[in-house]
């Protein structure tokens, strides 16, 4: 089985051992369609990285029903499930942009007091199921888009199911039929955009949510190829569009000098004070069609200093 389908089933193991009641071994094979030994498995694994979850007698006298401890439910800083805390730690790099604000010290303590209370191995595990059923933050803005086709997109991405996508394609105002096997969902300045394999492209592509016009699950499966790293593949792309790197410096009016180095636009930016008052800032990014948007976005209040191509067809 592929490793992200086994993480994403522990996830969801745990979001079962969460109940009130706990939750028995058959009923969690039936809930995540797998055979129980499939669920033992899985159930040594979380215990084995620390996991606060401990087995009982079930009603019928059988071995096999499983909880959380009370006493941790009591060490938690705030009366949240295990489920919510694991939750909140696969979605802290939503938070990275605070980072770079007064926000910072307060948030970076509040994670300290989460994490305090599973052990190290549990905190890799939680990282591991981020990866597959997580999203990352990848850049500033960060708010919560429509939304529409997200339960079926994020089931697929679960189940490792592909997607039937009726798609509108911005660069060439037209609609188009797409299979995609759904590789990793992020956050991007305020939207939400799909990585995977397009069957139409025959290649890794981008889809921005937004644009998505139908989604269908099909029932066929795939594999994420061995490898596959979505961090690596967005790492050079400030508008999720991938292509070449180049150096991009902006100068920016005096006026918008204080919002553009409040925040976070991207991880390679620096920024320079000019004498009278303007900002300079600089990026190691793609030359896409979202960065040309960005910085037209800003009129006359922003010159592209390098690079000369991007200068000249902007001016």
């Amino acid at each position: 089985m592929p490793r992200g389908n086994q993480l994403a089933r522990q996830w969801r193991l745990l979001q079962l051992l969460d109940r009130p009641a706990g939750v028995t071994v058959a009923d969690a094979a039936q809930a995540l369609d797998c055979v129980v030994r499939t669920i033992w498995r899985d159930l040594r694994v979380l215990e084995a990285a620390g996991f606060p979850i401990y087995d009982e007698k079930a009603p019928d006298g059988q071995q096999g029903l499983w909880k959380v401890q009370e006493d941790f439910k009591q060490k938690l800083p705030l009366k949240l499930s295990l489920a919510e805390l694991a939750a909140l730690l696969m979605s802290r790099d939503l938070l990275a942009p605070a980072g770079a604000s007064v926000l910072g010290p307060a948030v970076a303590s509040a994670f300290d007091k989460i994490t305090g209370v599973l052990s190290r191995d549990a905190l890799q595990l939680i990282d591991r199921m981020r990866d597959t059923v997580g999203v990352r933050a990848v850049g500033a803005k960060l708010q919560l888009p429509a939304a529409e086709y997200l339960p079926a997109i994020q089931g697929a991405l679960v189940e490792r199911r592909g997607l039937r996508l009726r798609y509108y394609s911005f660069q060439r105002d037209e609609e188009t039929k797409r299979e995609v096997d759904p590789y990793h969902l992020t956050y991007f300045n305020g939207g939400l955009y799909l990585v995977g394999y397009c069957h139409l492209r025959n290649a890794v592509r981008v889809f921005a949510v937004e644009r998505v016009r139908a989604v269908d699950v099909l029932s066929r499966r795939f594999t994420v190829p061995a490898g596959f790293d979505p961090g690596k593949y967005l790492a050079g792309a400030l508008g999720i569009i991938s292509g070449d790197l180049v150096t991009v410096k902006v100068l920016f009016a005096k006026k918008l000098a204080r919002y553009i180095r409040e925040r976070l636009w991207h991880p390679s930016q620096k920024f320079r004070d000019l004498a009278d008052g303007r900002l300079e800032l600089t990026l190691h990014v793609a030359d896409t069609l979202e960065v040309r948007r960005w910085i037209l976005g800003y009129g006359v209040q922003a010159e592209v200093v390098e690079p000369a191509a991007m200068r000249e067809a902007l001016r």
